[in-house]
Parts: structure tokens; sequence; C-alpha cells
């Protein structure tokens, strides 16, 4: 009678509390931080250039941020965020263990390049300050450097952006502030590449534009060092 016993109470099934279950489970199956990312336009009038931010990461995570120039891996900080400023207009997403999320991206808006006030512009130039061919390690970020110039003459400001390679989406904007005595404003660019994927040498061109004008500047291509 009393191992009758013993093999009913064997039958029963298992309950566990919620809580308990989810100790039982794997720790694998343990969703990950709620983590988001979007990038943000710090420029005047929702326009660039723009910042790529990231939150809600594990600290010093590991993430692989894939976007418009390629693919970069690289961490986030102690509280499991990155501000990567410089970041060029386009779809983003970040990934991670194995999970990948997209990256939340502002309406496409042009700066108003066309309303120079009392400043009479008369030229619009680029001078491409690093020259083609130059030898880098790719395994490395590396960059391109150029000068814009405007051209004119009267008191005021003047708008202006930047367009990056081929794209007619805006890539840094600002103002140059024209008076007595300044007939030309400087406007240096730099473009960082992140490190080339299989040896692949980073090429760009930029254009600048300021009202109906614009002036692009000289293919840059990059050549990877050999080791």
């Amino acid at each position: 009678m009393i191992r009758h016993r013993h093999l009913t109470l064997l039958a029963v099934p298992l309950l566990l509390s919620p809580a308990a279950a989810a100790l039982a489970s794997p720790a694998s199956a343990a969703p990950l931080p709620a983590a988001s990312c979007e990038l943000v336009a710090t420029g005047q009038g929702g326009s660039g250039p723009y910042t790529l931010v990231l939150e809600g990461f594990e600290p010093n995570q590991s993430v692989t941020i894939n976007g418009p120039q390629g693919s970069q891996r690289t961490r986030v900080g102690d509280e499991g965020t990155l501000d990567k400023q410089g970041a060029r207009y386009g779809k983003y997403s970040v990934s991670s263990k194995g999970h990948r999320i997209g990256c939340l991206t502002p309406p496409r808006q042009k700066p108003d390049g066309g309303k120079q006030g009392k400043v009479q512009v008369t030229k619009v130039e680029v001078i491409t300050l690093t020259k083609p061919g130059t030898a880098i390690d790719c395994t490395k970020p590396s960059r391109a450097e150029f000068d814009g110039k405007i051209t004119g003459s009267g008191n005021g400001k003047v708008s202006y952006y930047w367009t990056y390679a081929s794209s007619s989406e805006p890539f840094g904007s600002g103002t140059a502030t024209f008076g007595p005595g300044v007939e030309s404003v400087s406007l240096l660019k730099v473009i960082d590449f992140p490190p080339s994927v299989n040896g692949v040498s980073p090429s760009v061109f930029v254009t600048l534009h300021v009202g109906s004008l614009s002036a692009r500047s000289d293919q840059v291509t990059l050549t990877c060092a050999k080791p």
C-alpha cells in the first residue's frame, strides 16, 4: 500500500511558480536590455551635421554599426551609450550578440541656401587638400580633407551646405559671415573613413552648395599600403 502511494505522487506533474520558472530557464533566453539608436541632426533647421546616438546597451558592450559608409565595430561607454559625431545621412543599424536594431532617421531636409541677405556671392570653390593616391593603413581609420571657399561682397551671413559623393542629402551645413574687409571665407571639410573592409581603398568627393552656386572637389581615392 505504501508503495502504491509513492508511485501516485511521482505521477503528479511538477508545477512551478512564474518566478521559479524564470530562474529555471537558460540564461541565454534572458532578453537584452532595451537598446535604441537614432540619427540626430545637430544643425539649424533640422539639418546636418548628424550624430548617431546609441543608448540602453550594456556597459562597454561590443557593437557593429552598419551604415552608408560600411560597417564599423566599436564599443559603447561605461554607461551603455555612444555618440558618433560626423555621421553621414542615411539608414543605420546596430548589431550585437546576434541581435540587430534599426536606427531612427530624421526627415530629409535641405538647409536654405537661397537667401543670402545683403551678400552678393560671386564664386564658390573646393580645393582638395588630401592628395589622391595617398598611402594609408587601411586597417585603421583614415581621412580626406577639403577646403571650401566662398567669395562675395557685402555685409551679412551666407548659408551653405555640403553633399557627400553622389548623394543629394546635406552632409554638414552652416553660415559664412561677410563684412568690411572680408572678401572670402574658407571652410575646412574633413571626411572620416572607418577601417576598410577587405582592403578596399576609400574613395570620395564632396560638393559645396551656396544658393544656386556649387563647386565639386576632385575624386580622392586613398591607397591601401602593403604590410
